[in-house]
């Protein structure tokens, strides 16, 4: 049997649909849907019918009438299944459960030391997820740093973890015997800030973290653009020529002169408090470890360590205002851990970035804010998760 024009296609596809409008408009009446979807009103009635038979929508009172009965609203059944999302962070992991709306049911953040064993974390988010999962679990989505495979659920490099062709998403699978959504965290942020956060409104936009390691991403026409896997490592542009030894092996990457570490480092250096260099000889490479440290060192050497802050709103300025060259966004999103002191470099990051582009290529630059937290490294592979599991359609399955 041909696929186009198969009766199961057609339907599974229709019904995907459906499924989708509802999600999107969050409650909606079967007239509107079949205006919307463009389907007939038979049809939508047919299959509204059977979603509600399946569980997966429900109906929620009724809509405001111009005459006649009123029509009731249909939306998702949020608790249809539970869906988990990992961040797997340097030396922690940040675990969530949600519904599928994305409501946060629980969360929690949980540290695995210095050494990002594989199988030691696998099994830490096998016991959190027997202990506070109370429904069944319709997907997983994990975010690392690096490159990943997300098709065959492999991640390729990732420095910070020191992981290199980890197959992290089948060790997660054969645990928790769900399927799995392997997404480089920077990515899942991005998606969750255009499905929730700052990029809603936004065609295309830049997204920069700023933390133990600096990411990137790029938003084009409203969607997520990857490239051929891996785009956006702003990371690590090249900053300064014969730089700091980055963990990629190059020299002078922007990560190497303004992560976290090299701040750490420089305040070691230029501070001649005893407390600090006590504290830094015995820090761990673990990310709470550096933010602790930076915290003692604005109040041990606050001299020192706004000046190392002022070097790094240089840096982290010269960063952007490349970046607005090349690219031209309409907006610029930016994120992470580093926004903790955002009073001591952003301001003037931003300034120098737009002041320092091409022409007027700045002053048309939007600069927006992470306002989601740490919640957005998750949410966006949450989404993943529902867009995969509730709206794909498997062609393959179907022919």
């Amino acid at each position: 049997m041909s696929i186009i024009g198969s009766r199961e296609l057609i339907r599974d596809i229709n019904e995907k649909t459906i499924l989708k409008t509802i999600f999107l408009e969050k409650q909606i009446d079967r007239a509107s849907l079949a205006r919307k979807t463009g389907l007939s009103s038979g049809t939508v009635t047919k299959i509204v019918s059977s979603l509600i038979q399946k569980g997966l929508i429900v109906e929620m009172g009724e809509s405001d009438s111009t005459g006649g009965r009123k029509p009731i609203l249909l939306c998702i059944n949020k608790d249809y299944g539970s869906i988990l999302g990992v961040k797997v962070g340097v030396g922690y992991l940040y675990i969530m459960i949600t519904n599928l709306n994305g409501d946060v049911l629980a969360k929690s953040r949980l540290d695995y030391g210095e050494e990002a064993d594989p199988i030691n974390i696998s099994n830490i988010i096998k016991n959190y997820v027997e202990e506070q999962n109370k429904n069944s679990l319709v997907g997983i989505a994990v975010a690392v740093s690096g490159t990943v495979d997300p098709v065959k659920g492999v991640v390729l490099d990732s420095f910070l973890l020191n992981w290199k062709n980890v197959k992290f998403a089948s060790l997660i699978k054969k645990v928790l015997k769900a399927p799995v959504y392997l997404i480089n965290d920077v990515d899942s942020f991005t998606i969750a800030h255009l499905w929730k956060g700052k990029l809603v409104n936004y065609k295309n936009a830049l997204v920069i973290t700023l933390g133990t390691g600096i990411g990137g991403s790029m938003v084009v026409d409203g969607e997520l653009y990857t490239g051929n896997g891996g785009a956006g490592e702003f990371g690590h542009m090249t900053i300064i020529d014969k730089g700091n030894k980055c963990s990629c092996g190059n020299q002078g990457c922007l990560e190497a002169e303004a992560g976290f570490d090299a701040l750490a480092t420089k305040i070691y250096e230029r501070t001649k408090s005893i407390a600090l260099k006590e504290a830094y000889r015995n820090y761990k490479n673990l990310e709470t470890s550096q933010i602790d440290f930076l915290k003692l060192a604005l109040k041990e050497d606050e001299k020192i360590f706004k000046k190392v802050f002022d070097e790094y709103s240089y840096i982290i300025g010269i960063a952007i205002k490349n970046l607005i060259n090349i690219y031209a966004p309409e907006c610029i999103l930016i994120g992470g851990e580093a926004l903790e002191f955002s009073q001591y470099f952003l301001e003037k990051s931003i300034k120098f970035a737009k002041t320092a582009a091409f022409g007027n290529l700045g002053e048309r630059v939007t600069f927006e804010i992470d306002n989601l937290g740490a919640d957005a490294w998750i949410l966006g592979g949450i989404y993943k998760v529902i867009q995969e599991e509730i709206f794909y359609v498997d062609i393959q399955k179907n022919g």
